[in-house]
């Protein structure tokens, strides 16, 4: 008999919520953020979420990784990551947007419709592919997001605007040195995701994958000239953010924006 994940799934949602409430209120007090308050509230809510997708995606048909499974999951490795993370780095300024990032997709799994068709059976080395590929995308995520508020910080820098929330963030330079710690990461396990797939899928090539593989495999190259940039020019700042963000936007179309045609537009999943 399969197990509700709707139960679990709002209660996630509820938490994420409230943890992004908490850290709203926090920022309009400029006020610094309690890592122990957002652990404590991160915790259960992971604990929920994971329950929740493994129940949504394990079901009596096979394992369904529809549009909304799939994001949910991404989701779910971010905040656990970020969540781990800020035991020992200053990440967690990154939950303000995974917070309520995890609310908007456990719910989007929980009542989306997908006419994604769970398999029924699949490959140890395609499992491998799938986790990896998810993690990669995960990760890279993790630093558009992390991205996108070294931006916020550098704007405010230049304009002298909102001083007073530029004190409860870490300093620029932190930011930015996270930043390219995940770039890093997140690049290794994406080559990795690539040539596995060359490895585990029949044909990298074949008309319902060749734009996935087309625009993946172009964010890579993308993600290669900016690491080579930093190494060799020391490129950073709105330059480095544009190019992260360009890359990730590939990936993002490469894959989620693929599965939106083909399981949303198309009806062909």
């Amino acid at each position: 008999m399969s197990i509700s994940p709707v139960i679990p799934g709002i209660t996630a949602a509820a938490l994420y919520l409230f943890g992004t409430f908490l850290q709203l209120r926090t920022m309009s007090h400029n006020a610094e953020f309690s890592v122990r308050v957002l652990t404590a509230i991160g915790m259960p809510a992971l604990v929920l979420h994971g329950f929740a997708i493994y129940a949504a995606i394990n079901t009596v048909d096979g394992i369904d990784l529809n549009l909304f499974a799939v994001a949910s999951l991404v989701t779910l490795i971010m905040v656990v990551f970020v969540v781990s993370m800020s035991f020992v780095q200053p990440v967690h300024s990154l939950l303000v947007l995974l917070f309520p990032l995890g609310a908007i997709t456990v719910l989007a799994s929980l009542f989306a419709e997908s006419r994604f068709t769970p398999v029924a059976e699949m490959t140890a080395g395609l499992a491998s592919h799938i986790l990896i590929s998810i993690t990669a995308y995960s990760v890279l995520m993790m630093a558009a997001a992390q991205a996108v508020l070294v931006g916020t910080i550098e704007r405010n820098i230049r304009t002298k605007s909102h001083i007073l929330m530029l004190r409860i963030l870490p300093p620029l330079e932190t930011m930015e040195h996270l930043l390219f710690a995940m770039l890093w990461a997140g690049f290794a396990v994406l080559t990795i995701s690539i040539a596995s797939g060359f490895i585990y899928l029949d044909n990298m090539f074949a008309q319902h994958v060749v734009h996935h593989t087309v625009l993946t495999s172009a964010s890579w190259i993308i993600y290669v000239v900016l690491l080579v940039g930093r190494h060799l020019f020391g490129w950073r700042g709105t330059s480095a953010v544009r190019w992260v963000l360009g890359a990730f936007v590939l990936l993002l179309l490469g894959y989620f924006g693929s599965k939106f045609v083909l399981e949303i537009i198309l009806d062909q999943g």
